[in-house]
């Protein structure tokens, strides 16, 4: 029973913590857009220039992020064996998909022989600046593949130990509805004004 509710509760705040993250990806995603056309204006050959596959791939992580979360918020609202399976299978599938798109974008490309062969050394600056960029995309995707691929050890480890945590009622009695509701229940003389009425 007690760890339903801590495996329960951790599944809830992981979400929350992961949902953050992905907000934190989108905001800096947009951030490396807006530097990639200021940087990219200045440049003699625009035409030439690959596109920013590795911004959009961080923005796109950060979307699915959060739309995975939420989804994970309102399983967790609502567990049942039933909605774990169907939530842990297709958040899966969404990581094996996130797993080549990461995999053949930030890591298969050489970004760097890209921006070198189009960024000649009059920009230097804008280079390095890329390239520390390009590196941080990968260490952030690697780090949201961590981060939700606990999130769906949770959820299989919550519906392996079974749905949704009970809540036992402490009280037992049922409800008496002829009661008066000025009158308190736990006072001596409420028994006898029962058996009166």
């Amino acid at each position: 029973m007690m760890i339903r509710y801590c495996l329960y509760n951790s599944m809830r705040i992981v979400n929350v913590i992961v949902n953050l993250f992905g907000i934190g990806i989108i905001i800096y995603s947009l951030w490396l857009l807006k530097k990639w056309n200021n940087g990219v204006s200045l440049l003699p050959s625009i035409s030439d220039l690959p596109r920013p596959w590795f911004i959009y791939v961080c923005l796109g992580i950060g979307i699915v992020v959060c739309l995975s979360t939420l989804s994970g918020h309102m399983v967790a609202n609502c567990i049942n064996k039933s909605t774990l399976a169907v939530y842990t299978v297709s958040i899966f599938s969404v990581l094996l998909i996130q797993v080549r798109v990461i995999i053949t974008i930030l890591f298969r490309i050489d970004w760097e022989s890209q921006i070198i062969k189009y960024i000649h050394g009059h920009y230097k600056e804008f280079k390095s600046f890329l390239l520390f960029h390009i590196v941080l995309c990968r260490l952030i995707a690697i780090l949201v593949l961590v981060a939700q691929t606990s999130v769906v050890v949770l959820a299989a480890i919550l519906w392996a130990v079974g749905g949704e945590p009970t809540i036992q009622s402490r009280n037992t009695d049922p409800l008496d509805i002829t009661q008066s509701f000025l009158t308190d229940c736990d006072s001596p003389g409420s028994d006898d004004q029962r058996r009166l009425a």
